[in-house]
């Protein structure tokens, strides 16, 4: 898919940054990343992207290096800003952000989008800095010519719903597909264990209308309908770098479902791209990413859930 195709059937919102990663066994890598370019790279896969975002101004976004195949025309650099998140893993996968310049989506306005952008079949909202930007950008686009029937999709992050979880929620009734993580719907639904989670969203937010995917790391995802919850399991991979796993299973999930892809076989895809993400540090693997092993992977993991049944 190539960025100078014309209007794009799906356009990303979100973000493109550089990030420093530390886990156990490595520290301090500083990788080329952001929600907006995992989603978008992850949704190239499949589908033609456009990007509406905020960009570091650090060397590594010099040239662009996603443009190949992704088109970035709503895109803006802000000067300085360098370094936009530092990100630390324990032993158990779980971050710690000692810098985080998310606040900068504040400066995304819906009615900067391009033009061009505007008929878009799909839109992504990633999880940004602040859910009143997320609710905004999809209140606009419900009233935007030519967005009104599009397809809304939207993630979040655990911090944004301990902040203001009524306002991810508003945000959540506005749109079509909802994607978070176990955890996050731990915390939305306000229960302890991921089990009530499910059911607590596949009651109150799945069903006619609207779409629920709910990530389980290695375990893979649960894909909620009003009536049953299905598991997709992941491909198995060794996770040497979790950061845009998520974003990069949302984006290639939108993608799936602007192309015509029923829920289920769009969740297996959207698996098979976020295990080439684990593999790395940071973005690179989605820059060019090995289609024969990836089209293997989707393979594998559409075979398992029909083996898995519901």
């Amino acid at each position: 898919m190539g960025a100078d195709l014309g209007a794009p059937r799906l356009v990303v919102v979100g973000g493109v940054s550089v990030d420093r990663i530390s886990t156990p066994r490595r520290h301090g890598v500083q990788v080329l990343g952001g929600g907006g370019l995992y989603a978008a790279l992850a949704a190239a896969t499949r589908t033609t992207v456009g990007l509406v975002g905020i960009s570091s101004d650090h060397p590594l976004t010099a040239g662009r290096p996603w443009r190949p195949a992704v088109s970035d025309a709503g895109l803006i650099t802000l000067p300085h800003r360098g370094l936009a998140f530092d990100i630390s893993y324990d032993a158990d996968g779980r971050a710690t952000y000692h810098t985080d310049h998310a606040g900068d989506e504040q400066y995304l306005l819906p009615g900067d989008m391009p033009p061009v952008y505007r008929g878009a079949t799909g839109f992504h909202l990633c999880a940004l800095g602040d859910p009143g930007v997320q609710l905004q950008y999809a209140t606009a686009l419900r009233g935007m010519s030519g967005a009104r029937r599009a397809r809304i999709s939207a993630g979040t992050f655990l911090a944004r719903i301990a902040a203001d979880r009524r306002t991810v929620l508003r945000m959540i009734d506005t749109c079509d597909v909802f994607v978070c993580s176990a955890p996050e719907a731990v915390a939305l639904a306000a229960v302890t264990h991921v089990e009530d989670a499910l059911a607590w969203l596949s009651q109150t937010l799945a069903g006619p209308g609207r779409e629920v995917v709910v990530t389980d790391a290695a375990s893979g995802c649960h894909v909620l309908t009003h009536d049953a919850v299905r598991r997709i399991p992941t491909f198995p991979r060794p996770a040497v770098d979790p950061t845009g796993a998520g974003e990069a299973f949302s984006g290639a999930l939108a993608a799936c479902l602007v192309e015509g892809d029923e829920l289920l076989s769009a969740a297996g895809y959207a698996c098979a791209v976020a295990s080439l993400v684990v593999e790395d540090f940071g973005a690179a693997a989605l820059l060019q990413p090995n289609q024969q092993v990836l089209a293997t992977r989707v393979t594998a993991v559409r075979r398992s859930v029909v083996e898995a049944g519901s």
